[in-house]
C-alpha cells in the first residue's frame, strides 16, 4: 500500500482530499508518539472551511522552544486551517504542540533540513540561532516528516509594546540570516510569511524578555557548498522569484547573475524599510546589538506608522535621526542612486516596454564581447612577449 500518493511539491489539489489523506496517518503518527489535531470536515463544521484542533490540552507552562500560551481552556483558539496541504498541527505525548511537514526525499530541503535538526535545538534562549528548530525527522516512502516546535506567525500582531521588543525583532532575524550565511545556507524567500514568533494566544508582556523570533520553510533553500559553488558563490539571475512582492531594485536591472546572501539581506532590509546596501547579516546585526545594549526595556514603543506605499528606495530614512546616530553610523549610509541607475529603474517600471529582458539582453552581449576582447588582449600580450 502506498502512504503518500502525490508529489508534496504539486500546489495543484483539492484542500479536502489533503486533509483527509492527513487525517488517514492518524495511526502512523500516533505509533510514533504524535497526536494529530481532530480534523473537522466542513460537512461537520459551524464554520465556512474544515480546520483541526487539539484533542488535548497542554500542560501549562513549556520549556523553550516550544511556545508561550496565555491559555489552554479554549480548545478551539488553538484552530488550524493553515491551507498549503503539506503542513498540519499536532501533540506530543505531554500535550506540546507541534507543526509537522510533508518533505520530499532526495530535496534540497531534506538536506537543509538534517542539517538544521543536529545544528538548531537549543539548550537555551542564548544559544538559539533564530531558525525553527528541527525536532524529530520521521522517514516514510522516500519523504520524510520535520517535526517543529508550532509557533506563531503573527509576528507583529499586536504591536510591539517596547522599542527593546521591535529592535528584538530586528536582531533575531539578523541573528538567523548570519547563521545560516555562516553555514552557506541561500533561503532565498526572506518574507514577512516566513517569520514566526515562539507564542500562542498569547499577547507580549513588556516584562518577558523570552520572545524569539525565527525563519522558517526551506522549500526554495539552497545550501551552497564551496566544493560546488566556489567560495564566493554567484546564481544565475533567473532562479530568483520575480513576485517577491517588493524584490530589491537591482532584481530589474537586467544583470545576469547576483550574489544570493546579499539578496537575502536586500529582502531583509526591504522587510525593515530601510537600506542595508552597505551591511552584510553580521555587520547589521552589530548594529542592533548597539541599539539594544544602549535601550531601555522599560521604554514604550513608537506608534505603528503607515504603510509606505511608494518604492522602498524613494523615502529618506535617515531624516530626522539624532546628529551623534547619524555621525556613528554614516560610514554605513548608501541611500543614493546614480542617475543611470534611476533611469534603469525608472525604464524597468513602464509596463509597456519590455526592458527587463532588454537590460538583460545588453547584458548578456555584452559579457559574450567582454570575454572574446579578453582572449584577444591575453593572445595579443602573449604574441609580444615571445618577440
Amino acid at each position: 500500500m502506498v502512504l503518500i500518493p502525490f508529489d508534496p511539491a504539486d500546489v495543484q489539489f483539492q484542500e479536502e482530499d489533503r486533509w483527509e489523506w492527513w487525517d488517514s496517518m492518524r495511526d502512523w503518527f500516533a505509533e510514533r508518539g504524535y497526536t494529530l489535531y481532530d480534523y473537522i470536515p466542513k460537512s461537520e463544521s459551524k464554520k465556512p472551511n474544515s480546520y483541526w484542533r487539539p484533542s488535548r490540552s497542554c500542560p501549562g507552562p513549556v520549556d523553550f522552544p516550544y511556545p508561550h500560551m496565555a491559555s489552554d481552556d479554549d480548545p478551539a483558539g488553538f484552530r488550524n486551517n493553515y491551507g498549503n496541504g503539506r503542513v498540519v498541527f499536532a501533540q506530543d505525548d505531554t500535550g506540546r504542540h507541534l507543526a509537522i511537514k510533508l518533505v520530499k526525499g532526495g530535496s534540497e530541503e531534506i538536506k537543509i533540513l538534517k542539517f538544521l535538526k543536529d545544528e538548531t535545538c537549543p539548550s537555551s534562549l542564548h544559544s538559539f540561532p533564530c531558525v525553527l528548530p528541527v525536532l524529530d525527522l520521521l522517514s516514510c516512502e522516500n519523504h520524510w516528516f520535520a517535526i517543529m516546535p508550532r509557533w506563531s506567525s503573527f509576528t507583529f500582531s499586536p504591536w510591539f509594546p517596547t522599542l527593546y521588543h521591535a529592535v528584538l525583532h530586528m536582531r533575531c532575524l539578523l541573528q538567523a540570516l548570519t547563521f545560516l550565511h555562516y553555514h552557506r545556507i541561500f533561503h532565498r524567500d526572506v518574507a514577512h510569511r516566513n517569520i514566526l514568533v515562539n507564542m500562542l494566544l498569547a499577547f507580549r508582556d513588556p516584562r518577558s524578555m523570552k520572545l524569539r523570533y525565527a525563519f522558517f520553510d526551506f522549500d526554495r533553500a539552497i545550501m551552497l557548498d564551496e566544493e560546488t559553488y566556489g567560495q564566493n558563490p554567484r546564481l544565475p539571475i533567473h532562479i530568483v522569484d520575480r513576485g517577491f512582492y517588493v524584490p530589491p531594485a537591482e532584481r530589474l536591472l537586467g544583470h545576469r547573475d547576483f550574489d544570493p546572501f546579499k539578496y537575502d539581506v536586500a529582502c531583509l532590509g526591504i522587510y525593515f524599510d530601510r537600506v542595508f546596501g552597505r551591511f552584510s547579516a553580521a555587520q547589521a546585526l552589530a548594529f542592533t546589538e548597539y541599539i539594544l545594549e544602549n535601550t531601555s526595556p522599560s521604554i514604550p514603543s513608537y506608534k505603528q506608522l503607515p504603510v509606505w506605499r511608494g518604492r522602498y528606495y524613494e523615502r529618506d530614512r535617515w531624516k530626522g535621526l539624532p546628529d551623534d546616530f547619524i555621525s556613528t553610523w554614516v560610514s554605513h549610509r548608501d541611500d543614493s542612486f546614480s542617475p543611470t541607475i534611476k533611469f534603469q529603474i525608472w525604464l524597468v517600471s513602464v509596463p509597456w516596454v519590455p526592458a527587463w529582458h532588454a537590460l538583460y539582453g545588453c547584458r548578456y552581449i555584452y559579457g559574450i564581447f567582454s570575454g572574446i576582447f579578453y582572449r584577444i588582449r591575453c593572445t595579443f600580450r602573449n604574441v609580444l612577449s615571445k618577440i
